[in-house]
């Protein structure tokens, strides 16, 4: 395998890929940020994407080049504690436990996510418009 066989369109593919699993995941830390109550018990913990990039080098898999989700990890930051005793979930004390996502913080991420996606999709669509004048030319 040469390196003129990884293409920038393959490339940015991969980040489309690997953004969309952050919105994704964005989003589900959006919707469960007051779910006190998991099917593995306690309260929700914020979901992050972990990437990995390899470098383009000779000999370089192609589905090994660019960016990936290498892991899903939650967010290991200490949950929320509000006292509130008439809570169902409330322990011994009062004290219910809310996620550790900061919805603000999301949005960001969020905005983040979709300017990186919007870069990947500006990379295909120049890619494109190369070959296509590259097309022309070569009818000339």
């Amino acid at each position: 395998m040469n390196l003129d066989s990884i293409s920038a369109t393959e490339i940015a593919v991969s980040g489309l890929k690997a953004q969309r699993t952050r919105m994704n995941l964005i989003a589900n830390n959006i919707a469960n940020a007051q779910a006190t109550r998991t099917p593995e018990g306690g309260a929700f913990r914020r979901q992050m994407a972990v990437f990995r990039g390899d470098q383009i080098r000779r000999g370089a898999n192609p589905e090994h080049v660019g960016v990936r989700v290498a892991r899903v990890m939650r967010d290991p930051s200490a949950l929320k504690q509000v006292y509130d005793p008439n809570h169902p979930d409330a322990n011994a004390d009062g004290i219910v436990e809310y996620p550790n996502v900061d919805v603000s913080m999301e949005m960001v991420d969020l905005i983040s996510a979709q300017r990186a996606y919007e870069a990947n999709i500006a990379v295909i669509v120049a890619g494109g418009q190369m070959r296509q004048r590259a097309m022309e030319i070569i009818q000339r």
